[in-house]
């Protein structure tokens, strides 16, 4: 049963018994004021209205009960009551109910509830006019004017109150909850691209391409990972890359660098986009050193000993968001090429750099050259081995 469901059940079972308590009470008032018209009009809103308590407590179909109730049973019981004893009695006042509670009613369509809703008003405005233009066929004496006032307003008022406490409750409920599921979205959509490009992506959604001249590429990889990952269950190897790979999150924040992706036991980064920065190199060599000491500390705390191999270029790059579902922010180019060979010819534990990001470095780190080698696709390119200066 849906919420709006519960909703309408639970206002069916407080409002059809007291609408057959206060019907069942006319009937032998509007005999005894020599109203019959109005008292055989109750004996057939009561068993409308055991009907409808029926169905409310057993949880069958309230639907037609609460139709008829809505749309027949209460604009004309008010209607009558008008035309013979007036406005003084305040009889008219129980037009607001359905005028109230149409919008809660799950059954029919928003603009059908709010169809019924306005046609029990010009109901409430018709009976109006028709007691300022015509005098009741059976008027009452002023004091059961006042008895049948205070009787209908008694409850009519406090309901009143009750329906704007429950349209209040159920708007604050729906912003508050558009509100969470707003900042979770966020938080999830910012978890898949940058905070710039998340922001382009939602103003114009549209292919984003762009070009950067000048940033570094770091991919890093788990060596030996299938060997070292055969002595773990398979719950025990994702706790274990994921304990890893959530500190290298952190380290790829406290360098302001972008995180890529993540492939099996592989991890892309970027410097320099999407915000450009001139230390670009510096700040992606800081982190690939910080990566090293961070597995460092995991091996000496963990059952899963592994050692890291990482390769860092740099220059330009095409970045962008492709697809229009599980889209990601992905970087292409001969530089991200590069890069990947600098891992994957990378020794373990060694951070291989390529010539272009050497010449970017300005931070003092040590150095140290590893000759020429021969690079898939590329031919022979000089690297080197960076590691903490002093």
């Amino acid at each position: 049963m849906s919420t709006a469901e519960v909703r309408a059940f639970g206002l069916a079972r407080v409002g059809f018994p007291l609408g057959l308590f206060s019907h069942a009470c006319f009937i032998p008032l509007f005999w005894y004021l020599d109203q019959p018209v109005m008292a055989i009009f109750n004996i057939a809103s009561v068993a409308l209205l055991i009907w409808g308590v029926r169905a409310a407590w057993t949880l069958g179909d309230i639907k037609w009960p609460t139709l008829l109730t809505f749309v027949v049973e209460i604009p004309l019981h008010a209607v009558l009551c008008t035309y013979y004893m007036g406005l003084p009695p305040f009889f008219i006042g129980y037009i607001l109910f359905p005028i109230l509670l149409f919008p809660l009613i799950p059954y029919y369509s928003a603009t059908t509830r709010l169809l019924l809703s306005l046609g029990n008003g010009l109901v409430f405005v018709a009976c109006g006019a028709m007691a300022i233009m015509s005098e009741p066929a059976r008027p009452l004496t002023d004091g059961w004017n006042i008895f049948f006032f205070f009787f209908n307003a008694g409850p009519i008022i406090p309901f009143l109150g009750l329906f704007t406490a429950i349209y209040a409750n159920a708007a604050t409920t729906a912003e508050e909850k558009l509100e969470r599921e707003y900042e979770r979205s966020e938080r999830l959509l910012l978890n898949i691209l940058p905070e710039p490009i998340a922001t382009r992506l939602k103003d114009r959604p549209h292919l984003i391409a762009d070009e950067y001249p000048s940033v570094s590429v770091l991919f890093a990889d788990i060596v030996d990972f299938t060997r070292t990952s055969e002595a773990l269950s398979p719950p025990e190897l994702v706790r274990a890359l994921n304990r890893a790979f959530t500190r290298f999150d952190e380290l790829v924040e406290k360098h302001g660098c972008e995180k890529i992706k993540t492939i099996g036991d592989a991890y892309m980064v970027v410097s320099g986009l999407p915000e450009p920065r001139e230390d670009h190199a510096d700040a992606m060599v800081a982190l690939a050193l910080d990566m090293i000491d961070a597995a460092e500390e995991i091996n000496a705390s963990s059952d899963f000993p592994f050692t890291m191999r990482i390769g860092i270029n740099s220059g330009p790059v095409v970045a962008g968001v492709i697809g229009e579902r599980k889209f990601a922010y992905d970087l292409w180019g001969d530089t991200v090429n590069v890069a990947s060979r600098m891992e994957s010819h990378s020794k373990p534990g060694v951070i291989q750099i390529s010539e272009a990001t050497r010449a970017q470095l300005g931070k003092p780190v040590r150095v140290d050259p590893l000759g020429d080698m021969e690079i898939k696709g590329k031919g022979l390119m000089r690297t080197y081995a960076v590691s903490r200066a002093g």
